[in-house]
């Protein structure tokens, strides 16, 4: 009888944690929803409940403050981005090429969600630390993409790079005197020139 027990818990425990799963998804989702209609700062944790459709006691129960959810919501967003990029870059050998797509994906990005990159960055010291860890992980991307032509050079390029495409979006963010193909345009442009010129000095 005791061996018999045993799986049904188990099958408990994984319903149990699938739906939790499930509902911190939903919370994540409500929350980019309601930050992109509302902003970040009249966005209240009692309007994510409400749009996810649950008590406030659930959603203290996945996250103690609106900063902890907002930050997993991007943490996660740009996740799922790299692996965007690295989806369209499957197969191509082209380092042009995948400097080209990673621009175009992250721009086409910050045009879809402008008030979630816009809070990112545009706040400062409140998001800093979060800003870091988001660009690392697409210089890192980046620098791997370089490293067989590039060498020890990759790792600059891609900083430089990935700086330069930050600019770009805060740009795109600010401004409407720049259509969004154009300013994608213009951004791979001034990129593949320091990739070429980063090329041909390291003689490759």
């Amino acid at each position: 009888m005791g061996d018999g027990f045993k799986p049904v818990v188990t099958v408990h425990l994984n319903r149990f944690d699938r739906k939790r799963e499930k509902t911190r998804v939903d919370l994540l989702a409500a929350a980019e929803r309601v930050i992109s209609q509302k902003g970040y700062h009249r966005t209240r944790i009692a309007d994510i409940a409400a749009e996810a459709d649950v008590g406030l006691g659930t959603f203290y129960f996945h996250f103690k403050t609106k900063n902890e959810i907002f930050i997993e919501l991007i943490e996660r967003g740009a996740g799922e981005l790299r692996d965007q990029i690295d989806q369209a870059k499957a197969g191509v050998e082209d380092p042009r090429r995948k400097l080209e797509i990673t621009i175009h994906t992250i721009l086409d990005a910050a045009a879809a969600n402008p008030e979630l990159f816009r809070i990112v960055f545009g706040h400062g010291p409140a998001f800093l630390d979060l800003m870091v860890r988001v660009h690392e992980m697409f210089i890192e991307n980046l620098r791997r993409d370089l490293e067989p032509t590039l060498g020890a050079s990759a790792e600059a390029v891609a900083n430089l790079t990935i700086g330069m495409l930050s600019q770009a979006v805060t740009w795109l963010l600010e401004h409407t005197s720049l259509a969004l193909d154009e300013l994608k345009e213009l951004t791979v442009n001034f990129a593949l020139g320091g990739l070429e010129r980063a090329v041909a000095r390291a003689g490759r």
